[in-house]
């Protein structure tokens, strides 16, 4: 059964909140081909939907699976150059920004008294993942006229080349979110490119959490959003001839810029 998070509170006129907080993802989705899992609360603290592209059988009890550990550089955005803020620009390491893209990383808020009022910024007791650092992705660091604001990081293979040729799969997550009612939201794609540098195989795409999903408290009655982060997953299969992978982090702008889109913890692994 679906529950909130022990930080949040719970009384009378939110009590709706506590069935809808398991269905809060059902958007999430991977490339095409997927084939969407149920929904699921991994823990009390964290918000979570899954979107698996495969499926099979686990392995015999007691072996092994060879993997890695998480590929992606800087995926919680804890390594700036720079201090983030909410009036400055900072350097993301790892992660590849042009000048004229609107994205940087920004700093929790402290503990809200009460995370579900509406109108809280992202803080660190707001619904989300149970542990988390200092910083999150966001979309800009003002409103802007900026349409969209994305972060690019290519990642070597070539370590890895056995483990892809044996047919590895991979799993990608990420908690994506979003400032209450404001339309900003944020998406990653992960494709996969060949030793030339030419996409091969599908990509797999993490669904943003739109406005809908974070109308946990009353659902259909807007005006009591939550300012949240919800996990997003998908998995499949490696294409045999991928030497790099690319992912994309995509902040999308609503009706007043793309400052209220977020990401933080995004993970990328490949398992045997």
């Amino acid at each position: 059964m679906s529950r909130l998070p022990p930080h949040t509170r719970s009384v009378p006129h939110r009590s709706r909140g506590l069935v809808t907080l398991a269905v809060l993802a059902l958007a999430a989705s991977a490339g095409p081909g997927a084939a969407a899992s149920a929904p699921a609360v991994s823990e009390p603290t964290a918000l979570t939907a899954s979107a698996d592209v495969t499926t099979g059988t686990a392995a015999a009890s007691g072996a092994r699976r060879a993997g890695t550990g998480n590929l992606i550089r800087n995926g919680s955005a804890e390594k700036t150059k720079g201090k983030p803020d909410d009036f400055s620009r900072v350097t993301l390491k790892g992660w590849s920004v042009k000048k004229s893209e609107q994205f940087t990383a920004a700093r929790y808020a402290a503990d809200a008294p009460d995370p579900e009022e509406y109108g809280q910024r992202l803080a660190k007791n707001s619904p989300g993942p149970g542990s988390r650092g200092k910083n999150h992705f966001t979309g800009a660091y003002h409103t802007s006229s900026a349409t969209t604001g994305r972060a690019t990081q290519r990642i070597d293979l070539g370590n890895h080349r056995s483990l892809v040729k044996k047919g590895a799969t991979f799993e990608l997550s990420g908690w994506l979110g979003g400032y209450a009612g404001n339309k900003d939201r944020m998406q990653v794609t992960l494709t996969w490119l060949d030793r030339k540098g030419k996409k091969v195989g599908k990509p797999a795409r993490l669904a943003p959490v739109t406005v809908a999903d974070r109308d946990i408290l009353t659902p259909g009655e807007p005006g009591d959003e939550v300012t949240l982060l919800a996990e997003r997953t998908a998995s499949g299969t490696v294409p045999q001839r991928a030497r790099k992978a690319k992912v994309v982090l995509k902040a999308l702008r609503g009706d007043s810029g793309v400052r209220a889109a977020y990401a933080d913890k995004l993970s990328l692994k490949l398992r045997s």
